[in-house]
């Protein structure tokens, strides 16, 4: 149990210094009065005896500095000491001081902001209880994943086993009525248990029931707690009220809680009920995610789903023939390769930054270190050495980079806003929240540290190398070596090089995308505005009907002022379009449909080409103003 005594008198001799400093001090004069006894015993005179016991004892404060080196505690009142006479130094140079946290703040704060977000989306646990275990399952052909038919999601449901539960969502929009003016909301349409399954948090109410997953009986809704607060004035009596979604009376059953959820495309929630025509294989339209059990790896799955879908195949070869599953970890499956290359590259950027101010304060540093060579010089004239001065100089560098980091965390909060605030809508993973939390912050604090040792390893081994008696002969002036001139002048050149690759670097970015603002994309972008309009299926009740409301409603537009031509589109250009299809070309074999090149098409009036600019190389567009927009 000697540990803890001596815990005890080192915590005792750090807080109760002034106790301990006397009764050392006490303790040394009786061990100097016993040595003088002695000599004085053996026949010195009194004044002979104290001479020689204080020559024998040593110096009083040389003694005290071993006794508080024993104790551990002298780094303490070093640091503490060193400290005091940076801060004092910073005073006295406001400008250097200004100009190298200028430069640290600009550095850190650039590396925070961006680590925040490389963070958030590539690094940070997903927000569910055990994520390890949620995987995202999906069709694959030729290589190429796909969404999953009806069909087989259901059949992977009933035959595998290694999963906890399997659940599946597609989305949609709705028309939400809650005033006069009713708002299109984004939805998803979830199968019952997926958000129970994810563990996603609810405030009020509970998710789906399995019977509510039945036609018939899936008019609930569940709301994220932003439209529940910004659209229902937070109405703790939400649960059981009906609400307007397209037209239909829907069951409030759930609010999620915030935080999240809020983050989501979608706002509402509704449960997935298949229709008797959509329970086929052959169209893909849902999103599969699945729990793994506890113990079961990504290989063992993928290879239990390569026998459950040959075995559909054997049943459905005409829908499921070369069709297979892809079982792969939720944690960044919705995030391209793009990104997360783009991330590490501006990762990287912001890293050369903060070299560059590094090597600029260093430089800085060494120049303000030419001045101070007769104060080292007289410091070490007096005792100290040099791994003392090595100390105080690396010291001085540590305190102007954590006060630069502070600032820089500061400058990286209000970045962060920005950031966020510019960023287009779900570029990023939802699940990914962008802020400073504590692993961001102990990263900038290794920024603070990483860039002091930088900033201070060449001033402080230059200091503990001067020639003393040179500086001491020279009166303050300059007493560099060549080699020390050259060792400057290397850092010089380091910095211009870094400098000039981040800079080379962002030209070719900003030269690549001008060059893409310049891109003919086959289309006029100026004086074209969209907007998207949701029509519920059970509105109308057949083709005829719905056509003849979207022409009504065009002729509408085209007859407003300064309206030259419109159109109705399924999407628009450049973005890409939700639906596909397989094709065979006339005169060639058909041969077997899972072999059939497909491709993604956009259902569009014949007004849509005049309206976008489009010009036809060769053919016609239909000439019937009537067209069928499913045609």
């Amino acid at each position: 149990m000697w540990w803890w005594k001596d815990a005890f008198l080192r915590l005792r001799a750090l807080f109760f210094r002034r106790e301990m400093d006397e009764e050392l001090q006490a303790e040394l004069r009786s061990h100097l009065e016993m040595q003088a006894r002695k000599n004085l015993s053996a026949g010195l005179t009194p004044q002979e005896a104290r001479r020689q016991a204080r020559l024998q004892f040593g110096g009083f404060e040389s003694a005290k500095e071993e006794c508080r080196d024993a104790r551990g505690v002298n780094f303490v009142e070093t640091l503490s000491r060193d400290l005091r006479y940076a801060f004092r130094g910073f005073r006295r140079t406001p400008g250097f001081t200004a100009v190298a946290l200028l430069a640290l703040m600009l550095g850190i704060g650039s590396n925070t902001a961006i680590f925040s977000v490389v963070y958030a989306v590539l690094l940070a646990p997903l927000p569910y209880p055990n994520p390890d275990q949620l995987v995202m399952v999906w069709s694959e052909v030729n290589g190429h994943r796909s969404p999953v038919s009806a069909g087989d999601y259901l059949d992977w449901k009933r035959q595998s086993t290694v999963f906890q539960d399997v659940g599946a969502w597609s989305g949609g929009n709705f028309n939400l009525s809650v005033s006069a003016h009713p708002e299109v909301v984004r939805a998803r349409i979830n199968s019952p248990g997926l958000l129970n399954m994810q563990g996603i948090r609810f405030f009020l109410g509970r998710d789906f029931l399995p019977e509510e997953g039945e036609l018939g009986k899936e008019h609930v809704v569940v709301m994220t707690h932003k439209l529940w607060s910004e659209r229902f004035g937070s109405n703790p009596h939400i649960v059981g009220q009906q609400i307007r979604l397209n037209g239909e009376s829907y069951t409030v059953v759930g609010v999620l809680a915030a935080g999240m959820a809020d983050r989501f495309e979608s706002q509402l929630v509704v449960p997935l009920a298949f229709k008797p025509e959509q329970l086929t294989h052959d169209r893909h339209w849902l999103l599969v995610m699945g729990r793994l059990k506890p113990g079961v790896a990504l290989q063992q799955a993928n290879a239990e789903m390569d026998s459950v879908t040959r075995h559909i195949a054997e049943i459905y070869p005409a829908s499921n023939k070369a069709w297979s599953a892809s079982v792969e970890s939720l944690h960044h499956d919705f995030t391209g390769q793009d990104t997360i290359k783009g991330l590490w590259l501006l990762m990287g950027a912001v890293g050369f930054v903060l070299l560059i101010a590094c090597v600029n304060v260093a430089n800085m540093l060494l120049a303000r270190g030419t001045v101070r060579q007769k104060e080292v010089a007289i410091r070490a004239s007096l005792g100290a050495k040099r791994s003392q001065l090595f100390t105080q100089f690396l010291t001085e560098s540590l305190a102007l980079a954590l006060i630069g980091g502070i600032l820089g965390v500061s400058l990286a909060w209000a970045m962060l806003k920005a950031i966020v605030a510019i960023l287009p809508p779900f570029s990023i993973p939802t699940e990914a929240d962008v802020r400073l939390n504590l692993p961001v912050l102990f990263f900038s604090l290794a920024a603070m540290l990483l860039a002091g040792v930088l900033c201070g390893c060449a001033p402080a081994w230059q200091s503990s190398r001067w020639n003393l008696s040179n500086s001491l002969k020279e009166s303050g002036r300059s007493s560099l070596t060549p080699g020390r001139h050259g060792f400057r002048r290397s850092l010089i050149v380091i910095e211009f090089a870094l400098a000039l690759t981040l800079l080379g670097g962002a030209g070719l970015a900003l030269r690549s995308f001008w060059k893409m603002t310049r891109v003919d994309l086959g289309f006029r972008q100026d004086h074209v505005l969209t907007f998207a309009l949701s029509i519920p299926t059970t509105r109308f009740s057949g083709p005829e009907q719905t056509v003849a409301f979207y022409r009504r409603l065009l002729d509408k537009i085209q007859a407003l002022p300064g309206v030259s031509d419109a159109s109705a589109s399924t999407g628009m250009p450049v973005l890409g379009t939700d639906f596909g299809m397989s094709f065979s070309i006339a005169g060639q074999p058909a041969g077997d449909p899972s072999s059939r090149p497909g491709a993604g098409f956009t259902m569009v009036t014949p007004e849509y080409f005049d309206t976008f600019g489009i010009e036809i190389v060769r053919g016609r567009v239909a000439a019937d103003k009537a067209a069928n927009l499913a045609g």
